[in-house]
């Protein structure tokens, strides 16, 4: 859905892209038609922006459409900027695995410290358990040799 989304906000941004260049090349004003010396230039007034915007999406379909291979260039841009930016993410993903990856592998050592040293704790507590064992056993044969 992300590249679905980040495709078609590129495609509109070449495609402002071109509108604005078709746009100048076709708002250069004429060199042959002086304006008439009597009258001073009327400009007309600037038409709303959605309704610019709209001409401008509308020339610049126009100029996809007049010449294929144009259209074929906008596209295969918009394709390579989109190609970029997904190895761009991959790559910074990659660093942040890589990073992360040496504290996970800390946390496994740590654990398994900490699993050896219980697993010795327990070993040691059990020779305790049976030498006490053991001398309960001697002295429960004393006292009853002792009490024969």
């Amino acid at each position: 859905m992300i590249d679905r989304t980040l495709r078609t906000w590129l495609s509109c941004a070449a495609m402002l892209a071109v509108v604005l260049v078709c746009a100048g090349v076709r708002a250069q004003p004429a060199a042959s038609m002086p304006a008439p010396p009597s009258e001073a230039p009327v400009t007309p007034p600037a038409p709303p922006a959605a309704d610019r915007t709209a001409q401008l999406r509308q020339t610049c379909a126009e100029a996809m459409n007049a010449d294929p291979e144009f259209a074929k260039s906008i596209a295969a841009t918009v394709d390579k900027q989109i190609d970029q930016k997904t190895i761009d993410a991959h790559e910074d993903a990659n660093k942040h695995i890589q990073k992360n990856e040496r504290h996970v592998i800390y946390a496994y050592a740590a654990m398994w410290v900490v699993a050896a040293l219980f697993v010795a704790f327990l070993w040691t507590r059990q020779q305790a358990l049976k030498g006490e064992l053991a001398a309960l056993r001697r002295d429960l044969e004393a006292a009853a040799k002792e009490h024969k």
